[in-house]
């Protein structure tokens, strides 16, 4: 039986994954994210609940040894079909190895948890930055407008006072002089 969406219970179209690693139809999850009209950009997991975030983080605003751990909010999955296992690497190694120590265990697993806990905070600081840069950006596109708009009003305002001083010597050339000029 081939794997279905938790959503919509089909067979998989354009399947996704999200960070937790559940995955769904891309189309049912955008239609998920679209049903919730909420100002943030952290969205939840149908399935687990487990927050991800739709914004996407241009990889130029994080320091090249970190962009390895910042996940995409959407991943594309491939589905093959069975094969037969190959042996792990680290399985054929091992055979020569003597088992890990519950002490070497324990100091992985406490790294592996360490790197997870930097992992998340980093992430949470690059959506902070990337959301910090979209209102900036906003901010730049609306000085720029305003300052187009005042450029606009400025050269108009300049035309109708070139034009009023035109006026102006034409009313002084055509005018008369008065007879009291005259007789100087």
């Amino acid at each position: 039986m081939p794997p279905t969406c938790s959503i919509c219970y089909e067979s998989f179209t354009s399947p996704v994954s999200l960070p937790c690693g559940h995955v769904f139809c891309r189309e049912c999850v955008r239609r998920t994210v679209d049903s919730i009209k909420s100002a943030g950009v952290e969205h939840f997991c149908p399935t687990c609940r487990a927050s991800y975030s739709i914004l996407n983080v241009d990889p130029a605003l994080i320091p090249p040894y970190l962009r390895p751990h910042i996940l995409p909010p959407l991943r594309r999955v491939f589905f093959d079909a069975p094969r037969t296992p190959r042996p792990h690497p680290v399985q054929s190694q091992s055979q020569s190895q003597p088992p890990p120590t519950p002490a070497e265990f324990g100091r992985a697993v406490a790294e592996g948890n360490a790197l997870r806990l930097n992992c998340a905070t980093w992430r949470r600081r690059a959506e902070v930055h990337a959301a910090a840069n979209t209102s900036l950006l906003g901010f730049a596109r609306a000085a720029k407008d305003c300052a187009l708009r005042m450029r606009a009003e400025r050269d108009a305002e300049r035309n109708t006072c070139v034009l009023l001083k035109r006026k102006l010597a034409e009313l002084l050339y055509v005018l008369p002089l008065p007879a009291f000029a005259l007789r100087i």
